[in-house]
């Protein structure tokens, strides 16, 4: 590394966990060389699709996929550090970003209806009504049931490893041991390697291609064009 680390950097609690986060994500990158390759691949189909489209039709869904995309960058980093429990909520906005591309599509008054939501409590509750899990799993379904599918089963995992608090994401990371009478909790922040780790960088891998899967209902010809659609078939069979 070139660069300094600017005065008094490490010198506190913070900036130390910073650090060993960075630390992880360089030991991640050497040392799960293949998986970190495909999502180093899925990213650059995300770039090489939303970087410099021009009045893509439909407009509003490309959105939704730029935060789906942030979101994906998001997790992968919390991930290849090994911060396990926390990507999942990064992985969940990921997921959810591209399902409302998908949900939302070319309508233009859904968009509308979504973008009111705060004018109102008349407004909110017609949102919550509209945009709610079943809803949108329904329309993925009408469009692809394999695809349906595979986001019931990777939303379940979120929730489950901790989108929300859940006991199979508090058990990833945590024991509770006794010493001499007393209770310790003993809380992970950062895993090393190991299952959980696996774990955590093939679900983001499949989490990142199903926003790409999604992505091709709508533009499959540019993914095509872009020869993005040939690389995600290559994926799907590795994930």
């Amino acid at each position: 590394m070139t660069k300094q680390s600017p005065p008094g950097w490490g010198n506190d609690s913070l900036t130390k966990y910073l650090d060993n986060y960075r630390d992880n994500q360089f030991a991640t990158f050497v040392g799960k060389r293949a998986v970190i390759s495909d999502l180093i691949l899925i990213d650059g189909m995300y770039k090489l699709l939303l970087d410099g489209a021009k009045n893509p039709k439909p407009f509003i869904p490309m959105t939704f996929f730029l935060r789906a995309h942030s979101a994906y960058r998001s997790a992968t980093g919390a991930v290849m550090a090994g911060q396990l429990y926390e990507a999942q909520a990064l992985l969940r906005l990921c997921l959810e970003h591209s399902s409302y591309a998908l949900y939302i599509g070319p309508d233009t008054e859904r968009w509308k209806r979504w973008m009111s939501r705060h004018d109102n409590e008349d407004a909110r509750k017609a949102v919550r009504s509209e945009f709610t899990a079943a809803k949108i799993l329904k329309c993925i379904t009408s469009v692809d049931t394999k695809l349906a599918a595979s986001y019931e089963t990777l939303y379940e995992r979120l929730i489950d490893f901790g989108a929300h608090p859940n006991e199979h994401g508090f058990s990833m990371s945590s024991t509770i041991r006794r010493v001499d009478g007393d209770l310790h909790l003993d809380t992970v922040y950062l895993h090393g390697d190991g299952v959980p780790l696996d774990h955590a960088l093939r679900t983001t891998g499949q989490v990142g291609i199903w926003g790409l899967n999604a992505a091709e209902q709508l533009y499959g010809e540019r993914m095509k064009l872009l020869s993005i659609a040939a690389d995600l078939v290559k994926l799907r069979k590795q994930y």
